[in-house]
């Protein structure tokens, strides 16, 4: 954003040049009001105009006004990416355009459009993400004991509950739908897989008819109590929904159990890393903070940073 924020600084310092200059000529020139500076950090002024820009990066996640503290914890993010980008610059933190376009594609949907504003947020974003992960992330280290000890202690978070793997053919035609049945046995999977991919008109029939795996709740009310009462390989009797007239089979059923350490390794480790990592940056803007020498001159917006980290955990 330090890019953004330098083009209003040189547009105001080209309308004060061009005053001046007309001014010399004879000519009159209106000087536009300066901006009201809220804070000073490292010695560079901060315009409310480069906050309010923040904000409106922001607005899809905010929800009516914002209270106080809010606004006060929105600044402090505010200033903290504003410290970040500085520290990334100074490494000379450099962005390639596909990284940029990857971001773009994963932050934006097909109907929406990159401006400039946006562009420069994901530069900065992907910025201070790198200089970040460059940073901390090469002095995070977890061990297998360290592992072994959060799967110990959590383990009522790696339980899966009974779960059914499903099969579907979807037709419009009642008389077709009973025929097809009359045509599937207990067990048969692969034939089921076969007409499904043949006669099936649902959106799963390229792969089979493969609905997926489910847990009781996630499907809706009328599927699961024909699917639920299932035994794994068998065929229900015929279903009717306003898509038409399926019929399910049951592949597999996973009855609820505890996943082994082998198969949560991953997410452990991924978990306990974004832990440290979270600690590690909190301790590091800190420093930042306390190094940098800020004055808020916006008492509204003025914070604390054991108060504003305590209540944003």
């Amino acid at each position: 954003m330090s890019r953004f924020r330098n083009m209003i600084a040189k547009r105001i310092v080209s309308l004060l040049v061009l005053a001046i200059a007309g001014a010399c000529a004879g000519e009159s020139q209106e000087i536009q009001p300066q901006s009201r500076i809220i804070a000073v950090i490292k010695g560079q002024p901060v315009l409310q105009e480069q906050f309010e820009d923040f904000l409106s990066l922001r607005q899809d996640q905010l929800e009516g006004e914002l209270v106080e503290f809010q606004k006060r914890a929105l600044f402090r993010e505010f200033l903290t990416e504003e410290l970040l980008l500085h520290e990334a610059e100074k490494e000379k933190i450099a962005l390639e355009e596909s990284e940029v376009q990857l971001q773009l594609d994963r932050w934006l949907s097909k109907e929406q459009e990159v401006t400039p504003a946006l562009l420069e947020r994901v530069r900065v974003f992907l910025k201070i993400q790198k200089f970040v992960r460059n940073m901390i992330g090469s002095q995070i280290t977890v061990s297998l004991q360290e592992m072994q000890k959060y799967y110990q202690e959590h383990e009522e978070e790696f339980i899966i509950e009974d779960q059914a793997h499903v099969l579907e053919i979807l037709v419009d035609d009642q008389n077709r739908a009973e025929e097809i049945g009359g045509q599937l046995k207990f067990g048969d999977v692969r034939t089921f897989k076969s007409m499904a991919q043949r006669l099936s008109r649902g959106l799963t029939a390229e792969v089979g008819g493969d609905l997926g795996i489910f847990e009781r709740g996630q499907l809706p009310e009328d599927f699961e109590k024909a699917v639920f009462t299932l035994k794994a390989g068998e065929v229900s009797p015929l279903f009717r929904s306003a898509e038409g007239y399926h019929i399910f089979m049951l592949e597999e059923w996973v009855p609820r159990h505890a996943q082994k350490f082998y198969e949560v390794q991953e997410t452990i480790f991924k978990k306990l890393v974004a832990k440290k990592e979270r600690v590690a940056l909190d301790e590091y803007v800190n420093q930042l903070f306390q190094a940098a020498s800020v004055e808020i001159f916006d008492e509204t917006l003025n914070f604390e940073w054991s108060e504003t980290n305590a209540k944003l955990e």
